[in-house]
């Protein structure tokens, strides 16, 4: 019996040996996949998805879609024209879990990228990337 306390205690002390960080809020994919190019709007979006981490204003920038895409995966492969007056919604998700015992590393990290046109506040088109290293 004393066997079994000793593993259990054990056990506990190894599970509180792993280290969690985290950066911004889980992007649930379930609503990514409820995005409608040229139907959902800026509000629906802030509702879905709450404010983003980041907002680039491609207006006057010369910003293409290539220069701030590249690590997503876009909905839509046409470009964006530039000097389109749109904002561009960025939410970013990271996860870091390190294993004390074993100094095992595992990483989350999830992307989603929103084209939004300033006029109208319509979605012109988005792209999600969510990985695992």
């Amino acid at each position: 019996m004393r066997h079994v306390a000793l593993i259990v205690i054990v056990l506990m002390l190894l599970a509180n040996c792993v280290s969690t960080s985290t950066k911004g809020v889980p992007l649930d994919e379930t609503a990514i996949k409820q995005i409608q190019i040229g139907r959902t709007n800026k509000t629906e979006i802030l509702k879905m998805f709450g404010a983003p981490n980041r907002i680039i204003d491609t207006v006057g920038s010369g910003t293409s879609k290539p220069q701030v895409s590249r690590e997503v995966n876009r909905a839509t492969k046409e470009e964006v024209s530039l000097g389109k007056k749109q904002e561009i919604y960025i939410y970013e998700y990271l996860e870091s879990k390190t294993n004390m015992v074993t100094l095992g590393e595992s990483e989350k990290k999830n992307t989603l990228m929103i084209w939004i046109d300033k006029d109208t506040e319509i979605v012109q088109d988005y792209g999600y990337k969510g990985e695992i290293k």
